[in-house]
């Protein structure tokens, strides 16, 4: 039932944040970590350097916690190293 009220807030959503982040991992875990990223809701990789660990890391959400909650579980993702928000845009014309 949770999710079918989170689907309604969705399409009533007065705004959509977009993040850009970069995550750091060690180059031996960048596959299980872009796999783990990948699961979260909303979430793209558009970009990797598997030679430094850098994972380009695009977030999208029209709940500004839901967000945050989904930045904060890549940052406990195992493997891990930093996450670090490069890019945040609020769009509140929708």
């Amino acid at each position: 039932m949770e999710k079918k009220q989170n689907s309604m807030l969705v399409e009533n959503a007065q705004e959509w944040h977009v993040c850009g982040l970069v995550v750091q991992t060690r180059p031996e875990n960048v596959a299980k970590v872009k796999e783990a990223l990948l699961k979260v809701a909303n979430t793209e990789i558009p970009a990797v350097d598997e030679e430094k660990g850098k994972i380009v890391v695009v977030m999208q959400s029209h709940d500004q916690r839901e967000l945050l909650e989904n930045m904060e579980n890549a940052r406990n993702i195992e493997g891990v190293i930093a996450v670090s928000l490069v890019y945040h845009q609020q769009d509140d014309d929708l």
